[in-house]
């Protein structure tokens, strides 16, 4: 199999979901929030194409995938990644970041019939987080300015990483639509559903950086790994939030190794 472009169909959305490998494991990846599949680029470099079959999956809002003025709520991005895993005719390993963990713990307990297992990357939890009225205005400030983005991923990350990516982060969060942007700020971020967590049954880790402020490590071990039953939790030192580009090596050696 050659690396391609599918495009599915989500009811009235397009989604774009970027295909590599030719392997027999496969694996889901979900972004987070302002971000796109390109996120996981590093880690899908370090993972061979001729064991691994990947799926990088865009969500509304965001990257190739179509851009609608509503239906910018948690349930609307779940079907996103529902539809994404039920295009996949095998037994799949669901990786998500931050916004992607939330929803994988979302999707995870429904029980899909070909979710193998789940690897939560500073993941938002599912018991949400409240409103605030500052933080929104900074929200709405940082939309579409270059120099307040690069400042909010730079202050979300502790490791230094190469220009190219933190090019390519900010250009994904520029890229991504107002709708995408406060929708998900609005109306994904603060639905509280940690009385599903106790339905997911498919082996799961978490894993959390020490220096992440949006997610910090305690957060992750106590309302994802310990909520979960039978959760594995880690820890990667010196690490913030944006781990897929800042510890691509770790990610991608916990999808090679987790469950296997």
């Amino acid at each position: 199999m050659s690396d391609s472009m599918l495009f599915l169909e989500n009811e009235s959305v397009r989604l774009c979901c970027e295909r590599r490998g030719s392997g027999a494991r496969r694996v889901l990846f979900a972004h987070g929030w302002i971000s796109s599949r390109r996120m996981w680029y590093e880690v899908v470099d370090r993972l061979d194409p001729a064991l691994f079959t990947v799926d990088l999956l865009d969500f509304r809002g965001c990257g190739r995938s179509d851009r609608p003025r509503a239906h910018n709520e948690i349930e609307n991005y779940a079907s996103d990644l529902r539809t994404a895993l039920a295009s996949i005719d095998a037994p799949v390993t669901l990786v998500g970041h931050s916004m992607g963990g939330r929803l994988a713990q979302y999707l995870a307990a429904e029980r899909p019939a070909n979710l193998e297992r789940l690897i939560l990357v500073a993941p938002g939890t599912a018991n949400g987080t409240p409103p605030s009225a500052r933080h929104r205005a900074l929200t709405l400030e940082t939309y579409g300015s270059r120099q307040r983005i690069e400042r909010f991923q730079r202050a979300a990350m502790h490791r230094e990483v190469a220009n190219t990516m933190m090019e390519r982060i900010v250009d994904d969060a520029l890229m991504a639509s107002y709708d995408h942007w406060m929708g998900w700020y609005d109306h994904g971020r603060a639905v509280d559903f940690s009385d599903r967590l106790s339905a997911i049954t498919v082996p799961t880790l978490a894993i959390g950086g020490t220096n992440d402020p949006l997610v910090p490590p305690s957060r992750v071990k106590r309302d994802v790994a310990d909520a979960i039953d039978g959760a594995l939790f880690a820890l990667l030192h010196a690490a913030g939030h944006n781990l897929p580009i800042e510890a691509p090596d770790d990610i991608a050696q916990a999808v090679r190794r987790f469950g296997q």
